[in-house]
């Protein structure tokens, strides 16, 4: 059974820790709704898919478990998700209804788990503490307005012994190769996301957040300070992405 749910929570923090402006994250991302997937197959050079399956494969998923997908986007990693399971419940959370619509819309969700979408903020989440199993993002810390809170309200909903995963764009640690790796962020995708889509917001917006964002070591730590316990993290493709596990 797939329910769509469009109601929106609208709670705004004035935590300066790291943050992105909400309205201007909800206008780059439903302005590119369309071409979500696409852009994430580029900027990732087409690793995304084997990115997300290390994910699944950290998470370790098991029939009857309730997973929580936040900032789900185009529903691409929730679907993954509910193919690795028989029963149970996922529900994908995103910011923005033109996401939530269009993976919809693209959805193939299996009819015998409970599959929902909502429109939702992950800092201030309409969940009950502890009620999921594992709660996991792809690439949404980024964008979230406080993430301190976001890292929080992961943990309080999911349950004693739950886990939350995450996957995000990293900071290799390599020099030289980082330093290439930033040169083509700050100068080379914006003129390629012009070249291609017409557009640079989306990938000045991608080159901002990523700027702003903690390294792997400094987003352990941010793990560690919310109360999440036996935290760690891999790195992907030669530190490009980073997937960070904590337990509750």
């Amino acid at each position: 059974m797939i329910i769509v749910n469009s109601n929106s929570t609208d709670n705004t923090t004035s935590e300066e820790n790291f943050s992105t402006s909400k309205d201007r994250v909800k206008q780059v991302f439903s302005g590119i709704a369309g071409d979500y997937d696409r852009v994430n197959e580029f900027i990732s050079f087409g690793q995304i898919g084997r990115w997300r399956r290390a994910l699944l494969s950290e998470i370790d998923l098991k029939d009857g478990q309730r997973v929580l997908d936040l900032g789900c986007g185009t529903g691409m990693l929730t679907r993954e998700i509910v193919n690795s399971l028989r029963s149970g419940e996922v529900v994908g959370v995103d910011l923005s209804p033109e996401m939530i619509n269009q993976g919809v819309k693209e959805g193939n969700c299996t009819e015998d788990l409970k599959v929902e979408f909502k429109v939702g903020d992950a800092t201030s989440l309409d969940f009950a503490t502890g009620y999921f199993d594992v709660v996991t993002s792809a690439f949404m810390l980024r964008n979230v307005e406080s993430l301190t809170s976001a890292v929080s309200e992961m943990r309080r909903v999911v349950k004693p012994g739950g886990r939350v995963v995450t996957l995000e764009l990293a900071k290799p640690k390599l020099a030289t190769f980082r330093t290439i790796y930033l040169s083509y962020f700050n100068h080379i995708l914006p003129w390629m996301g012009k070249l291609l889509h017409g557009r640079r917001d989306p990938y000045c917006h991608l080159t901002t957040s990523l700027k702003k964002f903690p390294d792997q070591d400094e987003l352990k730590q941010l793990f560690e300070r919310a109360g999440l316990q036996e935290v760690s993290y891999k790195e992907l493709t030669f530190g490009i992405a980073a997937i960070h596990s904590g337990v509750k």
